[in-house]
């Protein structure tokens, strides 16, 4: 049986969505009968995601002690430990391409080319590779009807650690004729609580790790969103969205998604004026075809099926060791 160990971190610096990306994998993994274990170096899985692991038979782990495993890591900084394992069974996510050792295999999920700087035996480049949950897939494959009233969601990851949330979901809140709900992840230690305990009528409706996000975005009339891995997430939902950079290595890759006419990116959420966003926001609400057509595009762009094109490639590592090099494989989906 093929071992398969994967690498991850959840912590408040980390955001949320490398741990996701990494249930994500171990799903994948876990359909073709391989053996699958997990290790996060910060932070906890949400009960949730516990939860689904379980239900995987995916265990916990230290770094694998298995000669034959395949290890996979998604960090926000791949160098943190990607000198463990030797080259030809390891395979890196490697979005901000700033990883410097030698992999049989770098994915680069975010842009439709990776230049990093690494030794890369094989390279998936693209949307085409972006993994997401199957739970989500399946709400794409039947979105719900739009929430009634309209409504706005604001969702910034799991900690947006530089609070971008309490600069802007205000502003949206009292920017017009619609329901403004923040949603902030387990990591959150903002100042976005503080409204939601207001409770005026122009103050948004603040959850804290909803256990109900997925049915929530899919519902959304327009969701506000940081540039990250929650993208592919909306767009294969058929969600309508606006795309703010939280956090540096977000400032790249919101521009070329919005190109693809999924998005709509307004720049960096930690500068921008919020009275830009509500602009944004209320043209957006008052106008359906264009949400119809982003939503459209959003579905065109991410299929759904990037974790298991990358557990695919993966799983090719156990049998092309001291093989010939694999061309790059790139896509923009």
């Amino acid at each position: 049986m093929t071992s398969v160990h994967l690498v991850t971190a959840g912590g408040p610096a980390d955001g949320g969505g490398h741990l996701s990306r990494t249930i994500a994998m171990a799903e994948a993994f876990a359909g073709t009968g391989a053996r699958v274990s997990f290790e996060i170096l910060r932070g906890a899985p949400t009960e949730s995601q516990a939860d689904r692991l379980r239900e995987l038979g995916v265990g916990m782990a230290s770094p694998s002690d298995d000669a034959d495993a395949v290890v996979l890591i998604d960090l926000p900084d791949p160098n943190e430990v990607g000198t463990r394992w030797p080259a030809e069974r390891l395979a890196v996510f490697d979005d901000r391409e700033w990883f410097r050792g030698a992999a049989a295999l770098v994915v680069q999920p975010s842009l439709a080319t990776w230049s990093g700087s690494a030794d890369a035996g094989r390279v998936l480049a693209g949307y085409d590779y972006a993994p997401i949950r199957s739970s989500l897939r399946r709400l794409g494959d039947e979105p719900p009807p739009e929430a009634t009233p309209a409504e706005v969601v604001v969702c910034f990851g799991g900690s947006d650690p530089e609070d971008v949330g309490a600069r802007v979901v205000p502003a949206i809140a009292a920017g017009g004729a619609w329901t403004t709900v923040a949603i902030v992840g387990p990591g959150y230690r903002g100042r976005l609580d503080e409204f939601g305990r207001a409770g005026r009528p122009t103050d948004p409706n603040v959850l804290r790790d909803p256990p109900d996000l997925e049915p929530r975005l899919a519902a959304a009339t327009l969701v506000v969103s940081g540039a990250g891995t929650m993208k592919f997430e909306l767009a294969l939902l058929g969600r309508p969205m606006i795309l703010l950079a939280v956090v540096d290595d977000q400032l790249p890759v919101g521009p070329p998604f919005a190109g693809t006419g999924a998005a709509e990116y307004l720049g960096d959420g930690r500068t921008i004026d919020p009275a830009a966003i509500v602009a944004a926001v209320t043209r957006l609400m008052a106008d359906q075809p264009a949400r119809a057509a982003m939503a459209t595009r959003g579905r065109a762009v991410v299929d759904g099926r990037g974790a298991e094109r990358v557990a695919a490639a993966v799983l090719e590592l156990t049998s092309r060791r001291g093989g010939p090099p694999h061309p790059t494989d790139a896509s923009t989906g």
